[in-house]
């Protein structure tokens, strides 16, 4: 411990930031409060991501001691429209309960990282036109594809050139894998009315999974339920 940190109280010790300049590193000391958490995220999500209408709330508990060690009650994170790698997620609702934050990686350049939270709630949906947007984006050998919802299911349309057509047609659910991510699972799939071959039918969905990644998403929800709506995809988590 260096002569100009010794007589700083213990908390104050605990949460020096280290900041790298052209000399050496220099450590500086953070007060946490609330309000300048709140401010820490905002800065970090709209860094990150487009963002719509983001609204964030932190809830303290009732002693100082364990704001200054970056733990809260809870943390809500809301937005009416969120855009990241090409896709729009709406009426996004994060809330992460007794959680405590990396304060030193909160006032550095990286990302909102927790490092422990008792569990989170999640509710965002995904839209079937912003979906839409999203698959003409992917890299992939089906051509003009297109997804539909019908009777609580999805239908993936497109082009794919196989040996016997091109008209490709696949029906299915969604499935959620690793708590991250929505993977779309075909129960059916064929090409002019074929079925679909098992390795062709793999090459495809290898171009297409994940639908939906999760992974980014500030406060590290889990997903643990998918549905289809009439227009849209609602993640729970």
């Amino acid at each position: 411990m260096s002569r100009a940190t010794r007589h700083w109280p213990l908390w104050l010790v605990g949460l020096a930031v280290a900041t790298v300049v052209a000399g050496g590193t220099v450590a500086v000391a953070v007060h946490v409060t609330t309000e300048g958490v709140r401010n820490r995220i905002s800065q970090k999500i709209h860094g990150k991501y487009h963002v719509e209408n983001l609204q964030i709330k932190v809830v303290p508990f009732a002693s100082d001691y364990w704001t200054q060690q970056g733990r809260f009650q809870a943390i809500v994170v809301s937005a009416d429209r969120v855009t990241r790698k090409g896709i729009d997620i709406r009426k996004v609702y994060i809330k992460a309960f007794d959680v405590t934050l990396d304060i030193a990686e909160l006032y550095k350049e990286g990302d909102v990282e927790t490092t422990s939270r008792r569990n989170t709630t999640l509710s965002v949906r995904v839209y079937k036109g912003d979906l839409n947007k999203l698959l003409a984006k992917k890299k992939s050998t089906i051509q003009n594809l297109h997804v539909e919802f019908q009777d609580h299911k999805l239908v993936v349309t497109g082009k794919y050139q196989l040996l016997f057509g091109y008209n490709l047609r696949m029906v299915g659910k969604l499935q959620v894998k690793n708590r991250r991510q929505v993977d779309f699972v075909p129960t059916a799939a064929s090409v002019n009315n074929i079925p679909l071959p098992t390795g062709p039918l793999r090459q495809v969905l290898s171009k297409l999974n994940p639908l939906v990644d999760f992974h980014e998403l500030p406060l590290r929800p889990s997903i643990d339920k998918v549905e289809i709506k009439d227009d849209y995809i609602l993640v729970n988590g």
